[in-house]
């Protein structure tokens, strides 16, 4: 059962970042925190992958994970922060909680990866779901946050379905670290006005730990976990843990932030949740069943 310390592990830090992601964007111009807390996580992996040589990356992989890393980095990060500002923290969870049923749309439509009717219906749940919380919100600002939040996962969806094309045949340092840096490079370059300008002295210090613990907490020890909880458990097993994400998120958002969610919004997340779930189910069944052929 000590396997479980993996999966646990990332969830918890991804459900939790959206607390503390709304915390800090109260005293930090968003993406100037979200500049630095990436630039701390790019920093993590290139230490952590300085002895793995991006070298091997042949030419025209490089620019393929280059260019679906803006999408599932730098597009993913703008977004996320567009998203964060405008949605309570637990909206925010649940929202992004959507990740798999986006990720198997995505798989669909691209790889062809076809689902049961129930992966389906999970898939049309969540996202109307997801369009009870926007309009269950409680105002227009709070749509638009979800709608920006649901464009977040689909980078995310996209930029996951396309690393099974080249993460097979490289380490997973190399392309993750070369990914990440290089697609977040045009979301810093476009805050770099703001960056060279900005009075960081104006950051308390509980913001700056805060910044630090997203940074390498969410960002690469979260991500580095569930890798593990992957390699250990399988997808489809530790998957389910996913499901404790956005419970934790509006847990915290409820006891930290002192957030009240409308009944509509509520309902909204039960359905985003049993969608995902139906949708994670139908995945692992289906993939089952096509082994055994």
């Amino acid at each position: 059962m000590r396997v479980l310390i993996y999966p646990i592990t990332a969830v918890s830090l991804w459900g939790l970042n959206f607390v503390l992601l709304k915390a800090l964007v109260g005293v930090v111009p968003p993406h100037v925190m979200n500049a630095l807390r990436t630039m701390m996580a790019a920093l993590a992996f290139m230490i952590l992958a300085r002895g793995v040589g991006f070298g091997r990356l042949a030419p025209r992989d490089a620019l393929y994970v280059l260019l679906f890393g803006i999408v599932g980095n730098g597009v993913f990060q703008w977004f996320l922060m567009e998203g964060v500002l405008r949605t309570p923290a637990s909206v925010a969870a649940v929202t992004n909680a959507t990740n798999p049923a986006w990720l198997a749309l995505v798989a669909y439509l691209w790889l062809g990866e076809r689902l049961s009717l129930p992966g389906y219906l999970g898939i049309a749940l969540a996202a109307f779901g997801v369009a009870m919380l926007g309009i269950g919100g409680g105002s227009l600002e709070v749509g638009v946050g979800v709608l920006m939040l649901v464009a977040a996962s689909l980078a995310w969806a996209i930029y996951s379905v396309s690393a099974r094309t080249v993460g097979e045949r490289y380490p997973l340092l190399v392309w993750v670290t070369f990914g990440y840096v290089g697609g977040m490079l045009p979301y810093w370059l476009l805050n770099a006005p703001t960056l060279l300008t900005f009075d960081y002295g104006t950051i308390p210090a509980w913001a700056w730990v805060g910044i630090l613990v997203s940074g390498l907490g969410a960002n690469v020890l979260a991500y580095l976990a569930w890798m593990r909880a992957i390699q250990l458990l399988g997808a489809s097993k530790a998957g389910v843990w996913q499901n404790l994400a956005p419970v934790l998120g509006a847990l915290g958002g409820y006891l930290v932030l002192g957030e009240r969610l409308p009944p509509l919004a509520l309902l909204g997340g039960g359905l985003v949740l049993a969608g995902v779930a139906l949708t994670q189910r139908a995945r692992s069944t289906d993939r089952r069943g096509s082994g055994s052929r």
